[in-house]
Parts: structure tokens; sequence; C-alpha cells
């Protein structure tokens, strides 16, 4: 990929969800909400009952502890440092917002209760990314993981599935069969991810 293709993929990325702003504040807050709806929309996480102004308050401080991951990856960060900070948002997450997450599985896919690895994951690498094309840090050692990206790396049904993902060691299956195809691309994952992503969104 040359340096123009890269910059017109991160350009039409940061268009899509109009990200790129001249306020110095609204990009990180696009960012941190873009990247929870992608972790929670299609991921069951609320237990049933739980308020509007109750999610609000999950939402802010899980925003919160985004925005301050955000210094750390203006310098090159390693997976097992990515991994790291995903583990311990879900726990964080989990310690106290334990009442308002699920306690149950999910009656039909079978997902463990709670803040789970997928939502720490996909919220974390959807944040970077933005940030990461807006040339505010170093490219993420990480991308986002759905079941989309996994079929463009040529897995089917049923290892497309992603939310259930509540182990670091299923998580790195997953991410270790999308840098094989980076590799074989020449590719760093965070790029070969965004490719993919225009890709299937142009589609």
């Amino acid at each position: 990929m040359t340096r123009e293709e890269l910059k017109a993929a991160k350009s039409a990325f940061l268009n899509r969800y109009k990200s790129a702003c001249c306020n110095s504040d609204l990009p990180l807050q696009q960012a941190a909400l873009d990247a929870l709806m992608s972790a929670s929309q299609h991921n069951s996480l609320y237990a049933k009952g739980v308020s509007e102004r109750e999610r609000g308050s999950v939402r802010e401080y899980w925003k919160t502890f985004l925005g301050k991951l955000a210094h750390k990856y203006e310098s090159r960060v390693s997976t097992s440092q990515c991994e790291a900070d995903i583990e311990e948002l879900r726990q964080t997450m989990n310690e106290h917002f334990a009442d308002r997450f699920r306690s149950d599985r999910h009656p039909k896919y079978k997902y463990d209760p709670g803040f789970r690895i997928s939502h720490a994951q996909k919220s974390l690498s959807v944040f970077l990314k933005h940030l990461w094309c807006m040339d505010m840090i170093e490219t993420p050692p990480q991308c986002p993981v759905d079941s989309i990206i996994l079929e463009k790396a040529g897995l089917r049904y049923p290892v497309t599935r992603w939310a259930y993902v509540n182990s670091i060691d299923e998580h790195r299956r997953k991410i270790a069969r999308l840098a094989q195809c980076a590799m074989a691309s020449g590719l760093e994952l965070a790029e070969w991810e965004l490719l993919k992503f225009e890709e299937r969104e142009s589609q």
C-alpha cells in the first residue's frame, strides 16, 4: 500500500463517521461514541430494566477509560500491552457495573454474562482506529474484530462468531488468522483491516 492509498483510506473512514473536525475536543468524543456503539449494538450487554440514565453513566465511565488510554498509543504499543488493556477494561467495567449488566447467559446465543472481552476489544480497537486515522497515534497493534472481517479472512460460520468471545486465548486465535492475511498482503494488521473495511462499505 502506498502512503497516498493509506491516506485516502483513512480519510474515507473519517468522512464516513465524521470524526475529523476542527474542534480539538470533538474528534475524541466522536471516536469514543462510535467505539461504544460498535461494541454494544449487536452484542448484548445490559440487564433488563436498566434505565437509560443508568446506561448513560456506564457509557460515560467507559468513554473516560478509553480516553485515558489514548496517550499510551501515541508511541508504538505491543500486542501484549494491548491485550493487557483489553483485560483491564473488561475487569474494571465488571467491577463498577456488575449490577447493570446481564447476570445470566443469553437465552439464544448463550453468551457469558457481563462485560466480555468482545466488548472491551471492539471498543478499544475502534477507538484507536479513529485516532490512528486522524494521525493522533501510531499504528495500533490490533484491529476491530467482527464476523464480517473474519469472513474477509476466509473463515466461515461458526468460526466467524465474535460476540461470545470472553477469553484472551480465544481472541488471540481470531486475531492470529487476521494477522496471517495481513502479512500475506504485506500489510500491518490495522492497514489490512482498514482496506477491507472500506471495500465492504463501498459494496
